[in-house]
């Protein structure tokens, strides 16, 4: 059975049984980043209670079935243009001190939903409060006109660089979501590239492959994204298998894009503790 490690899955949208799925498939470790709830949150305290519910619950749910869980903290771009509330989860999330936990490895995810100038006013606070701590981000892709989302945030990249120092450090930077038009740019511009492998509104199996055909398995992972919608928390292995029913890649390069990548990635966080 191969290693497997899917590093964007939202648990708190899964049932126990998806776990159990999940363990005997071959998944050893997964990343869960913040999400929405499925409906407009109104107050500060539910953004801490789901917090605490992924550093504090959810690993004890996964390590029943031999599965090591980790964190990503922040105010989803799903909920970045609420004013004042945006604004002040992110406060609470510095002032208690969320992501100095145990299993955080990164902030995220953080970005874009609708691409507005109050997304991206929570985006580029995020970006300085995980570049002050020297922690790993996670980006979000938006799900329409992703291509913008892309050039915007290589917008921000260019418009924090000064003659004497680079703010945000591309090598801690995983974006999400990507598809054929945005990959290129993502790698070129250093960072890591998440494909999300999801029925209907993101990759099938087949359009990820050509993608890795394309452009190469180097800083490039495969993940499930499962959540609230439809989809699959067994995208990994799948992919896995019909990379290998493919006969285009080695088992190193299978590897590569459902496992040790992800291991490379998230290593980078003093937080990500787990060793194959």
């Amino acid at each position: 059975m191969p290693r497997l490690f899917d590093p964007h899955i939202h648990m708190y949208s899964r049932t126990t049984n998806d776990y159990e799925a999940m363990s005997k498939a071959g998944i050893e470790v997964i990343v869960q980043p913040s999400f929405w709830l499925g409906s407009p949150r109104r107050f500060v305290g539910t953004f801490e209670d789901y917090w605490e519910n992924m550093i504090s619950f959810e690993p004890e749910r996964a390590k029943e079935f031999g599965i090591e869980h980790y964190s990503c903290i922040s105010v989803n771009p799903k909920e970045a243009a609420e004013r004042p509330l945006a604004l002040d989860a992110v406060e609470a999330m510095v002032k208690n001190g969320y992501l100095e936990r145990d299993g955080v490895v990164a902030v995220g995810e953080i970005g874009y939903d609708q691409i507005n100038d109050l997304e991206e006013e929570i985006f580029i606070k995020q970006m300085d409060i995980a570049s002050e701590r020297h922690m790993l981000m996670t980006i979000h892709l938006p799900h329409k006109n992703k291509l913008k989302g892309i050039q915007n945030t290589e917008r921000i990249m260019n418009d924090n660089l000064d003659s004497n120092k680079i703010k945000y450090d591309s090598k801690k930077m995983l974006i999400d979501h990507n598809v054929e038009e945005t990959i290129g740019k993502t790698l070129e511009m250093g960072m890591w590239a998440g494909l999300s492998v999801y029925p209907v509104t993101k990759l099938s199996p087949d359009r990820a492959i050509k993608i890795l055909n394309k452009y190469g398995t180097e800083h490039v992972m495969i993940h499930s994204a499962a959540d609230w919608g439809r989809s699959d928390p067994l995208s990994v292995p799948i992919v896995a298998q019909e990379m290998k029913k493919s006969g285009g890649f080695s088992e190193n390069e299978i590897e590569k894009v459902t496992f040790s990548n992800a291991v490379e990635f998230f290593r980078q966080s003093p937080k990500f503790t787990w060793r194959p």
